[in-house]
């Protein structure tokens, strides 16, 4: 159409008053339009085709005005003009034929709050950090929490409502914001291959360099299922172990040690429950099936106050919720494991469901490639196999209100006798997760949950002449409720309280059929926790952003239990106080503070800096008597402390090319207090007096760890490299010496890339290298009495070889057709490419026709391992 300026345009309608006094008064004209998604220009044009009026407006005064639908017959132009301008700040003014369109000039001083939940429209899934901004003179800024719910309170005017996510299309509206009301948004998918059309990340599109927080990473689901696994088994926290300062100490394992943390020092939460177990097959694979997964995001050292009891890191892993639009199967079947899931409404976009089941039989193809003779397996009677099983259901109760209930299983059976001939090991987790959401108002935010998990274990001897089962758990019952309160853009405040019970059975055996021993049992270790926690995130000014809190928590060891007093030196008992259930045998308190400030240098470049302290109520044992890895969790009591650590980091960051690519340097350092360690020749076996074969002592680590990413393009992926040293000393192990633990590697380089050749092949490639472990070895032999005996090193003393690794795979997806629904997948996978040996134990012992020397020999798990895996979705 064609805009005449608002000073000519007067000019005009003065003439019009003049010689034009039979203008029609819009209050009686009458039309009959209809609009799709049209701009507010497309709409006048339409009103002066239908009638005799014409407009008069500043064009850049509507040219943000757009998606308007509207439909009416036979209304007055008056009405029109009213419903089209109600949800904007213009008005209007007739001038005999000419409707003039004006700003209003007048703004209202109060504020309004426009909140709501960001889902995807084809599955209903929530959107975890997507990142919504209402524009006008200024920006303002939130970002979806972990349900995918936003507020932001602004002053009352017109502005551009946006939405973004990485995956799905942005979306931008304009938005009349006069009163506070509730503003869901549904986001549309890009367009990509058909087993990803689902893609979810943690990210949204908030900058690395805009976000307060230090030492966190969030992966795709979708970038995961790319990267090149054994089996071509896409696995979480595999994926983990490419990021900087994020290790594993052996081949193929999972346990990871995070900025020289041990294992034990991580905190893995499914729905909020925690996994004291994450692994399968001693570690090969993860116990989440990525199926069933929609959010990945892992903090290092200074992590967010709402999460606690641990001192290295928190790795947060949401399920999906289920699609509340339809129906939908998605599956995979490999070499190494097969996987079926099921999602769907109960009731079409109100309540869902999802169930999704994995399993894993190893030990079969072992046992066959042995029976063949294709592979030395030692026997056909190897047991390897797992299996996973996750459900989740949820409901919308009301506009207020949703409810989740979700829960996991997993269990293993360990056999194989090229490690251990003489035990089967069994292990496995359970956890059950119950979560009301409520809207109390616009600002605030609350989630109340109630969390079970379960993790047992035990081995069963294969020995006629020792003929038990050794056991144990833990289970850990948690209540809390955790509160968003979004005061206004530039304050946010999180807080939350909770209780917590625990239960360990440290040990227990049970003779067999033709045993002789008899049933033992260790006393059961109870423990409670009450925790506070409040974290504080707020702008000052622009360049500024601090992020502080506080974390609170009352841990008590509780009866009942016999407890004992030692001499100085704990080798002899000289008293014992018997506790009954519920009393209190030792308490601790713990205050966790923390705090993050971000400074920007540029729009694209920030400084930031943080220190955070942990506390850990809980340590972990690992029972040297046992052939195989075998865990024992105890809660701190009087003789183990809680253990706690000072972390201090600071980095820079920077994005490239409108965040295409972005670099981040972090270093830290970390002290740690009341750590442990075994006594030389420790005996931890059914010990009922655990307590005197540990010592307590101190940790220390600093690194350096460096990132560059690509996040853009049909090339992307990233490359990491990390150095750093970990340190323990411990009064009474190595002279006192500082040590190093067996999971310090100095130096660790990783590089993932991936290539979308074409919309249905993609390549992707990954490789690793790292320093090798530490491990204590004998370095000779000395003659004592006749008898002959080893010497060893310090403690860890030796290095092993570096290792290192290239995997590579291909996935070729199915020629999509548009009327089936059956749509698939080839992936091909070749793990280790060059066949690299790299040590997975090493085994040494004197030589049997020479016994002034010793022998030692390396394990490898796996060398070049080429799969194909067909995975499905309909």
């Amino acid at each position: 159409m064609r805009s005449i300026a608002l000073v000519p345009g007067l000019l005009c309608c003065l003439l019009f008053q003049v010689i034009n006094v039979d203008a029609q008064d819009i209050g009686k004209i009458t039309i009959s339009l209809e609009l799709k998604n049209a701009t507010l220009e497309e709409a006048f044009n339409k009103i002066e085709n239908l009638t005799t009026l014409k407009f008069n407006y500043e064009t850049s005064g509507i040219a943000g005005i757009k998606g308007i639908n509207y439909r009416q017959t036979n209304v007055t132009v008056k009405k029109v003009l009213s419903d089209l301008l109600s949800h904007t700040s213009l008005q209007y003014e007739q001038v005999q034929n000419y409707i003039l369109i004006k700003r209003t000039k007048t703004r209202s001083s109060k504020t309004v709050t426009i909140y709501g939940f960001v889902t995807a429209v084809n599955s209903g899934e929530s959107l975890i950090g997507a990142t919504v901004s209402i524009t006008g003179d200024k920006t303002y800024s939130s970002v979806t929490n972990a349900y995918g719910f936003y507020s932001l309170t602004v002053p009352a005017d017109d502005y551009m409502f946006s939405c973004s996510y990485v995956g799905f299309q942005d979306l931008e509206t304009p938005i009349a914001a006069y009163e506070t009301h509730r503003n869901n948004i549904e986001l549309v998918t890009k367009e990509s291959d058909a087993l990803q059309a689902v893609m979810v990340t943690t990210s949204g599109k908030k900058s690395i360099v805009q976000s307060p927080i230090t030492g966190s990473h969030q992966l795709k689901i979708s970038d995961i299922k790319k990267i090149a696994m054994a089996g071509g088994e896409p696995d979480v926290l595999k994926s983990l172990q490419f990021l900087p300062g994020i290790q594993t100490s052996n081949e193929g394992t999972t346990n990871l040690s995070v900025r020289g943390g041990s294992y034990d020092e991580n905190l893995i939460l499914l729905d909020e429950a925690p996994v004291y177990n994450p692994s399968h097959t001693l570690g090969f694979f993860s116990a989440f099936n990525t199926d069933a997964l929609k959010d990945v995001s892992i903090y290092k050292g200074v992590f967010p106050a709402r999460y606690g009891g641990r001192l290295s890191s928190v790795i947060d892993i949401r399920m999906k919720e289920g699609n509340s639009r339809e129906q939908a199967v998605a599956g995979g079947i490999g070499l190494l494991a097969s996987r079926l899931t099921w999602e769907g409404p109960i009731k079409k976009n109100k309540s869902s469901f999802i169930l999704s089941a994995r399993y894993s039989n190893i030990g079969g193809l072992l046992n066959l490639g042995n029976s063949v003779h294709f592979i030395d397996a030692r026997t056909s009677k190897n047991k390897v196999s797992f299996y996973d099983l996750n459900a989740k259901f949820n409901t919308v109760l009301s506009a207020k209100d949703r409810f989740y209930l979700s829960a996991y299983t997993g269990h293993d059976d360990f056999f194989l006798a090229l490690l251990d001939n003489s035990r089967l090991m069994k292990w496995g987790n359970t956890t059950v997760t119950a979560r009301w959401n409520h809207v109390f108002n616009p600002e605030l935010f609350a989630n109340t949950s109630l969390l079970y998990s379960n993790y047992n274990y035990s081995y069963v001897t294969l020995s006629d002449s020792r003929d038990f089962t050794w056991s144990a758990y833990l289970r850990e019952l948690t209540l809390k409720t955790d509160l968003d309160w979004n005061i206004n853009t530039k304050n946010l405040v999180k807080f939350g309280t909770g209780v917590t019970l625990q239960d360990v059975l440290p040990a227990k055996t049970e003779p067999g059929k033709i045993s002789n021993t008899k049933e033992v049992s260790l006393n059961n270790r109870s423990s409670f926790q009450l925790f506070a926690y409040v974290d504080y995130e707020q702008k000052i000014g622009k360049p500024i952003s601090i992020s502080y809190g506080l974390r609170a928590t009352e841990f008590a060891a509780l009866g009942d239990a016999l407890v004992y007093r030692y001499n100085a030196d704990t080798t002899a008992v000289i008293d014992s106080t018997w506790y009954p259930k519920g009393k209190i045998i030792q308490s601790y308190f713990g205050a966790e503070p923390k705090i993050t400030a971000r400074v920007l240098l540029t729009s694209t470049s920030s400084l930031k800096f943080a220190y955070g302290r942990n506390y850990q109520f809980q340590h972990l044992l690992t029972n040297s008597s046992v052939g195989l890895p075998t865990d024992i969790w105890v809660p701190s009591d009087t003789y183990f402390k809680p253990q706690y650590s000072d972390q201090f980091t600071t980095g820079a960051y920077k994005t490239f090319n409108n965040n295409s690519w972005e670099a981040s340097m972090e270093l830290y350092y970390r002290k740690s207090y009341h750590i442990i360690d075994f006594r030389d020749n420790a005996d931890i076996f059914l010990n009922n007096k655990i307590e005197t074969q540990i010592l307590p002592g101190q940790a220390k680590g600093y690194g350096l760890e460096f990132m560059l990413k690509k996040n853009k393009g049909r090339s992307n992926g990233w490359l990491s490299y990390t150095y750093s040293r970990a340190l323990r000393q411990v009064n009474g192990v190595n002279n006192n010496k500082w040590y190093p633990p067996t999971y310090d590697h100095r130096h660790n380089f990783s590089l993932v890339f991936n290539h979308e050749v074409s919309k249905r092949l993609n390549f992707s490639a990954n490789f690793v290298y790292r320093s090798g472990g530490h491990v204590t070895i004998p370095e000779g032999t000395y003659l004592f009495r006749r008898t002959r005996f080893l010497y060893y090193s310090d403690r860890n003393g030796y290095m092993l070889p570096a290792y290192h690794r290239l995997d590579i795979s291909a996935v070729w997806a199915e020629k999509f057709k548009a009327r089936r629904k059956w749509q698939g997948e080839w992936v091909l996978s070749v793990y280790n490419v060059y066949n690299r040996k790299n040590a997975f134990a090493l085994f040494v012992s004197q030589d049997p026709y020479n016994l002034d020397t010793v022998k030692a020999s390396e394990v490898y798990l796996t060398g070049i391992f080429p799969t194909i895996a067909y995975n499905f979705k309909f």
